[in-house]
């Protein structure tokens, strides 16, 4: 890969990080789950105080808790938060560590992927058969759009931990050269 085509695609990287990593998605999240709160708050005062519910209240605060949870789980895949098993990690050298970085992430890639594609094939079905929503006149595909949504989230947060750890190992490089050059 020439330097030319390696600094045009940092550059998409970074334009691509400085929008998601922006406030975007996390003005995102917040408004998911502000509606979500929001929404349960007013329906049990409706229920309780006034015998009275929405048709429609519960399941859009289901659906955009929905939304919420994708859309978080990437955010937490990009902060490295996800729960996850580090005792054999922590005891693997720097080098062997990277390699098992980059195997979880490559079955995280096919997960994703194997998601997104089952998803897609579900909304198609979904909106060929006019299938409904219980409580709007509202196609269910908007509802099951969160999976290729979180889950492309989630690959984009891949792509950009590779981009950065691929950065890091070139600084690494350049700064043990540099070293190595100064002490002759």
């Amino acid at each position: 890969m020439s330097n030319q085509t390696q600094e045009s695609a940092g550059s998409v990287v970074h334009r691509i990080d400085k929008f998601l990593d922006g406030s975007f998605v996390k003005w995102t999240v917040v408004a998911f789950y502000a509606y979500f709160l929001l929404i349960i708050l007013s329906e049990v005062i409706g229920r309780y105080f006034f015998s009275h519910s929405t048709t429609w209240g519960e399941m859009t605060a289901r659906y955009a808790f929905v939304y919420f949870s994708y859309i978080a789980a990437a955010e937490a895949f990009r902060h490295d938060e996800h729960i996850r098993i580090d005792f054999v990690p922590k005891r693997l050298s720097p080098r062997l560590r990277s390699y098992l970085e980059s195997y979880i992430d490559l079955w995280c890639v096919v997960i994703s992927v194997l998601v997104i594609w089952h998803s897609i094939d579900l909304i198609l079905i979904q909106r060929m058969a006019d299938i409904r929503m219980h409580a709007l006149p509202l196609n269910l595909a908007w509802a099951v759009a969160a999976l290729p949504i979180g889950w492309g989230l989630m690959l984009i947060r891949i792509a950009q931990r590779w981009y950065r750890r691929r950065a890091q190992r070139s600084e690494n490089v350049t700064s043990i050269s540099f070293e190595t050059v100064e002490s002759l």
